[in-house]
């Protein structure tokens, strides 16, 4: 069977990981996600989320780091791959590419702006720390 015969559908996320350097160390943003989520409620994670159709990967991490985070990234680098295990639906992992995002800016010029709904905290967390 070729490719145009069957294709399969999967989910497939992304994820960034946006750092900045203080005086003292260099630091991780990290979120927590809300404890109503029904995958790793209550836990620390770095921003991101699944891949639209039609979007490449760079698309999709800089649209999930503006979403959840209200974060612009200007450039994003592949630096590994993670699987998000789910046993109790039919695809049972989800592939996921970790990106280490350049950045520049907030989207209100301000300061991160969480997606409330997936997010009920964030911080800057030192490397040394995590």
């Amino acid at each position: 069977m070729t490719r145009e015969e069957k294709q399969y559908k999967i989910e497939v996320h992304v994820a960034g990981l946006c750092f900045r350097e203080t005086q003292c160390n260099i630091e991780i943003l990290i979120v927590k996600r809300q404890n109503q989520r029904k995958l790793y409620p209550g836990q620390w994670e770095c921003g991101g989320g699944q891949v639209k159709t039609g979007e490449n990967f760079q698309e999709a991490i800089k649209r999930q780091m503006q979403e959840e985070l209200g974060i612009i990234v200007d450039e994003a680098w592949p630096f590994g791959i993670y699987e998000i295990r789910t046993p109790e639906l039919k695809q049972q992992k989800i592939p996921g590419i970790k990106f280490v995002c350049l950045w520049h800016m907030y989207t209100d010029r301000k300061e991160i702006q969480i997606n409330k709904k997936e997010h009920s905290q964030w911080k800057w967390q030192s490397i040394d720390d995590l």
